[in-house]
């Protein structure tokens, strides 16, 4: 589990609202797991997870675009690998049900990587956009 104030923040304030609500989500899916609650509500709390981080990581391109972002490929490749490996999570959870494993994807692959992304990826990001479109 994360607690919003450890995350790394932009200068984009929409963007560190999607964050903190990816964390939120995250943290959720850890305390359903830690509960053992039934499997469907697992699947169905996953699932809000992969969907909110689809949605976020289509707006986030989608300034990108619109502002010619000079790394938008390099950015949403990132964006991409990240939701391939959730995709493969979730499949791994459905034959599985293997709740250390999904812990682990939780810790490793969503966590790890949002601080990572958010420090390299997205900061330079937000304040390339903030500065085209004058939002400072």
């Amino acid at each position: 589990m994360i607690k919003q104030n450890e995350l790394p923040l932009v200068s984009i304030k929409s963007m560190n609202e999607v964050h903190f609500e990816e964390i939120i989500l995250v943290n959720i899916l850890f305390e359903q797991l830690d509960k053992e609650l039934d499997f469907e509500t697992l699947c169905k709390s996953l699932q809000n997870l992969l969907e909110h981080m689809q949605e976020h990581f289509l707006s986030e391109e989608k300034l990108m675009q619109e502002t010619k972002y000079p790394s938008y490929r390099l950015h949403k490749s990132d964006h991409d690998k990240v939701l391939n490996a959730g995709r493969y999570a979730q499949l791994q959870w459905r034959n599985k049900k293997d709740t250390a494993l999904l812990k682990e994807y939780l810790e490793d692959d969503v966590l790890a990587w949002l601080d990572q992304h958010i420090k390299a990826m997205d900061t330079p990001m937000a304040d390339y956009v903030s500065n085209t479109l004058n939002l400072s």
